[in-house]
C-alpha cells in the first residue's frame, strides 16, 4: 500500500495532514495523556503511559482520504462519508507498513496499541460503528477511551463545517452516548474528572491561539 509513505516517520506522516486535522490528534493526545491515569481506578493495564501516543496517532490513516473530504465546509454525502470511513482500514495498512519497517518512528513494541486506536476508535459499545461492527469488551480499551476523548475534542473545537460547541454540550451528548456509542463507566470516569477537563481545554484552546 501507499508506497509514497515508506521510508517517512508516522510524524513525517501525521504532519501530511490539514492543519486543522494535526490539530486534532494533538488535543485528543493530550486529553488522553490525562484520562490514561483516571484509567487505572477502572483496570490494571502496563501500556497505560502509551495510551496518549496512541490516542495522538489515532487518525493516521485520514493521509490516505483526499484533503478536500477532510475540510469540507459542508456535509458529506453518503459516499464521501464512507470514504472518509476508509480511515480506520487506511490505518490499518499503514501501520502493517510500520511493523515491517518500512514507516519509521514507532517502536516495534507499541505498533500493536496504536493498531488498536487507529483501527479500533469508531467501533461503538453496542456493535453499530465502523469498520467491524465490534461490540463491547471486543472493542480494546485504548480504542474505547480514544473514542471518548476524540468525540470530545471534535465537539468542543471549531471544524470546517461549524463553530466549536460548548463544554457542557459535549458532556451532555457524551453521556447521552453511554451504552450505545460509548462504554458507560468510561463516559462516568471520564465526566467525574471535569475540573481537569476543563483546564486541558483551556490549555488548548491556548495553544491554538
Amino acid at each position: 500500500m501507499k508506497i509514497i509513505y515508506e521510508n517517512l516517520s508516522a510524524e513525517e506522516i501525521l504532519h501530511m495532514l490539514p492543519e486543522e486535522q494535526i490539530r486534532h490528534s494533538e488535543n485528543v493526545g493530550k486529553l488522553m495523556e490525562g484520562f490514561s491515569k483516571w484509567l487505572h481506578a477502572y483496570a490494571a493495564d502496563e501500556m497505560y503511559p502509551y495510551f496518549s501516543l496512541a490516542a495522538y496517532y489515532h487518525d493516521i490513516g485520514k493521509v490516505c482520504v483526499l484533503p478536500s473530504l477532510l475540510t469540507k465546509q459542508g456535509i458529506l454525502t453518503p459516499n464521501e462519508y464512507r470514504i472518509v470511513q476508509q480511515h480506520t482500514v487506511f490505518a490499518q495498512e499503514l501501520l502493517d507498513l510500520a511493523r515491517r519497517g518500512k514507516i519509521t518512528g514507532i517502536p516495534e513494541g507499541l505498533i500493536p496499541l496504536l493498531r488498536d486506536a487507529a483501527v479500533y476508535h469508531h467501533e461503538w459499545w453496542n456493535g453499530k460503528g465502523y469498520p467491524f461492527g465490534l461490540r463491547g469488551e471486543e472493542i480494546p480499551l485504548v480504542a474505547r477511551a480514544t473514542a471518548i476523548c476524540d468525540s470530545y475534542d471534535a465537539m468542543v473545537s471549531d471544524r470546517a463545517y461549524r463553530s466549536a460547541y460548548s463544554h457542557d454540550y459535549a458532556c451532555s451528548e457524551l453521556e447521552r452516548g453511554a451504552g450505545r456509542q460509548f462504554e458507560p463507566a468510561l463516559v462516568t470516569l471520564f465526566l467525574d474528572h471535569e475540573a481537569e477537563i476543563l483546564r486541558m481545554l483551556d490549555e488548548m484552546h491556548a495553544s491554538g491561539e
